[in-house]
């Protein structure tokens, strides 16, 4: 649990004072949660979720480790348990972005999922945490009952996981349960029309800009920006900023680059190993190569009403923050202002 608490602080540093993003607060409450020893008491009846985290495979950029051998040996664990896992995914993406964050708790509500194993795997310990999914927000409720297994071989624990289940005594309803790991795939997050260019209309209207990080850090990278900004709370109803005057807003998506890509319905082959990411400076092109299992940043702009999302005439996506936001207001200034 050490390593969670770690995790949560250095989040909450890198965090604005003002604003707790979805995954800090998600993390703060998995320091509190309540573990005891029965299981979640309608594990067996009910369908679960299982979001994965493990040790990346490089720094700068950052590549996501191999996780499926580990959702392998959790569905075949969890098949002779009982605990119907119906869909797995890699915990960074459910918290990829302000809209992919609400738009996989969608998914989530559609398929009746109601309970979640959290399974994280430090290179050296594996932790498997079971509970049930008690709130809409941040998935989980502070102080919540929980149910804990840690151990070094993953296989021995699920072992465990299966005697346990099966002296539990709870409610089994869970038969069929497939062996192999459904993979989930990136959930729709665009609702209107998706346009490969730049909205004249920028230049007329006030840009809503959600903070997301250090608020000077912000400024300095919005300063290249050639229109109207302002920041604005990220937790407020979209409609109530249209009230206050903001017709467009700010989006990004942090995943990897084919989550991303997937997530912003960018085509690729599925053979392809990387992305080129573009920017054009002097009508010059500078091209840069980015690994597709490399997280990325890309920065998008949404018509509050329509819901259209504007992600620009080029892949611009980058290995930071700094870069990604960047990389867009550069290709933007590019396509609306002629500078003199």
């Amino acid at each position: 649990m050490s390593r969670i608490v770690f995790l949560c602080t250095l989040l909450t540093i890198l965090t604005a004072a003002s604003v707790r993003c979805q995954k800090t607060e998600f993390l703060r409450r998995l320091s509190t949660l309540n573990y005891s020893d029965p299981l979640p008491e309608k594990i067996l009846s009910s369908k679960t979720v299982v979001l994965t985290e493990v040790p990346s495979e490089g720094e700068n950029p950052t590549i996501r480790g191999e996780w499926s051998s580990v959702s392998k040996t959790i569905q075949q664990g969890f098949q002779k348990a009982k605990i119907d896992a119906v869909v797995h995914y890699y915990i960074d993406d459910i918290f990829s972005g302000p809209e992919s964050y609400h738009a996989y708790l969608d998914a989530f509500d559609d398929r009746n999922l109601s309970h979640a194993a959290l399974v994280f795997f430090d290179g050296e310990q594996y932790q498997l945490i079971l509970l049930k999914l008690q709130d809409r927000k941040f998935l989980i409720a502070e102080g919540q009952s929980a149910f804990k297994m840690t151990g070094v071989d993953l296989s021995s624990m699920m072992n465990s996981l299966y005697k346990k289940a099966a002296n539990s005594g709870l409610e089994k309803t869970n038969l069929l349960i497939i062996g192999t790991p459904e993979y989930g795939a990136p959930v729709d997050i665009i609702t209107g029309r998706r346009s490969e260019f730049y909205d004249l209309n920028f230049k007329s209207e006030k840009l809503a800009v959600p903070v997301f990080a250090d608020t000077s850090d912000i400024k300095a990278v919005m300063a290249n920006y050639p229109y109207r900004w302002e920041f604005v709370d990220g937790s407020k109803d979209e409609d109530a900023l249209r009230k206050d005057g903001f017709q467009y807003i700010m989006h990004y998506v942090n995943s990897t680059g084919k989550v991303a890509k997937q997530l912003l319905e960018y085509p690729f082959n599925e053979n392809e190993t990387a992305f080129v990411s573009e920017i054009k400076v002097d009508g010059k092109s500078q091209v840069f190569s980015q690994n597709i299992d490399a997280h990325v940043y890309k920065f998008y702009i949404k018509h509050i009403r329509t819901r259209n999302l504007f992600v620009g005439k080029r892949w611009d996506a980058g290995y930071t923050w700094q870069e990604g936001l960047s990389n867009y207001i550069i290709n933007l200034r590019n396509e609306l202002v002629r500078d003199k």
